[in-house]
């Protein structure tokens, strides 16, 4: 036998799913029955269901409600039945609780002529499961994938990437350049690594003689970003350096002028030989080794943190970066090959170069049972359902979207690895629309 859901599908029946509706109804009004009770009066109200034939999920719920007044549980019928109507007035107008911030928020990706019902069909995809988490606020996914699900064209469901650090050699930096444009105007952003350009002032083989260091590039990078345009925002840039590189001062400092590296956030990659010398007071070597020459200097390790404090302090940047134990600490960290050297720009997701971040986010207010009261209690086996659904509907999406990035290597790469990311958000039901802007 199988039951037929309001949305047409069809799925095996389960006597279990009636049993733990009821015995839910029956806690609302203070009233206990045990799991076996529950299904042994499940399998009462349905023993005359043709055993070859659909059932729609409606008559079930009906006869739920006819079994419950014949044996005169009629609070327990009540609660049922307000229930049934909040479940029908949250599908014909879902998100109806939310004020006109949110609608605002939502106008960012929603399809022309398209209403919130619709638009948590679209990116439900058919999976009723899915649509009924993002109906109850449960869960969403993050902004590249709500905007990208369903329209057509060169459009990435991934918010942001890793490109592969750029080499010490101008190819190399241009090819970077490109790379990281090409995403923008597929809407994603692009963390990377600068540690492998030679320091300012260190001799190359052309007519310069002398490089003019990392924070040159990192400002192309940063006009790159800013000159690239996407539909409603522009691309989002993280650029990281060693904290053992000789021009990490220039990059502690550079946003403390407004004018320089204003399309990018920076950060600091920290390792743990360095924070063991601030433990010690000792003097940091910055070292850089190029063809032609060996470069070397040297400043007191709590100075240079101190250095870091301060910047950050006073202009919100740069942020650091603990690269050592992230990766000790990965879920690959036993493959050698596998290595971090910069996060995305909103540092959510360290990545291997070309990965993406394909991005949820749970609710967790939204697993609270009874709240506020004494008999408060978190619904983990929902959570748990849920978390499982949207692990499942990310890599879905992997699929969905796998030719809607940028460039071949970050098709290739999220064939090989799927990386996605399921984080937590706010803790207030009431603030949900703040989740769109991921």
């Amino acid at each position: 036998m199988n039951v037929v859901k309001r949305n047409g599908a069809i799925e095996p029946f389960d006597l279990n799913k009636i049993a733990n509706a009821m015995q839910k109804a029956y806690k609302s009004v203070g009233l206990s029955f045990t799991d076996e009770e529950c299904l042994k009066q499940a399998t009462e109200i349905t023993k005359a269901y043709p055993k070859n034939q659909e059932v729609s999920i409606e008559m079930i719920q009906d006869d739920v409600e006819l079994y419950l007044m014949k044996k005169k549980h009629y609070d327990v019928a009540r609660s049922y039945i307000k229930y049934r109507e909040k479940q029908k007035t949250d599908r014909d107008n879902p998100w109806g609780d939310n004020d006109e911030r949110q609608d605002l928020i939502l106008n960012k990706y929603l399809i022309p002529g398209e209403g919130k019902k619709e638009f948590l069909k679209r990116i439900a995809f058919g999976n009723s499961a899915l649509e009924k988490i993002l109906r109850r606020k449960e869960a969403i996914f993050g902004g590249r994938n709500l905007y990208a699900i369903g329209r057509e064209g060169n459009i990435t469901g991934s918010n942001c990437y890793v490109t592969q650090d750029p080499e010490d050699s101008l190819e190399s930096i241009y090819k970077v350049d490109y790379q990281i444009a090409r995403t923008y105007s597929y809407g994603g952003g692009q963390g990377m690594n600068l540690s492998k350009i030679r320091p300012k002032g260190a001799k190359v083989n052309n007519s310069s003689n002398t490089t003019p260091g990392v924070m040159v590039f990192a400002e192309k990078y940063s006009h790159t970003t800013l000159n690239t345009q996407q539909d409603n925002r522009r691309g989002a840039l993280m650029l990281v350096l060693n904290i053992d590189h000789p021009d990490i001062i220039d990059f502690i400092t550079t946003k403390l002028d407004l004018s320089k590296v204003n399309g990018a956030n920076i950060s600091i990659a920290i390792t743990d030989p360095f924070m063991k010398a601030v433990e010690n007071n000792e003097m940091w070597s910055m070292n850089f080794e190029t063809p032609y020459e060996s470069i070397e200097k040297k400043i007191n390790a709590r100075d240079l943190l101190k250095l870091v404090g301060y910047a950050a302090h006073t202009m919100g940047d740069p942020g650091v970066v603990f690269i050592d134990h992230m990766n000790d600490y990965h879920f690959l960290s036993e493959y050698d090959d596998v290595k971090f050297t910069a996060t995305n720009p909103c540092g959510e997701q360290p990545l291997m170069p070309h990965g993406s971040c394909n991005l949820g986010s749970i609710n967790l207010n939204a697993f609270v049972r009874n709240p506020f009261t004494e008999s408060a209690v978190y619904d983990w086996d929902r959570f748990d359902f849920v978390v499982k659904e949207m692990i499942g509907a990310l890599d879905d999406l992997l699929t969905m979207l796998g030719d809607r990035h940028a460039l071949p290597e970050q098709r290739e790469h999220v064939i090989q690895y799927r990386e996605v990311g399921l984080g937590v958000i706010v803790l207030s039901a009431s603030n949900i629309e703040t989740i769109l802007l991921v």
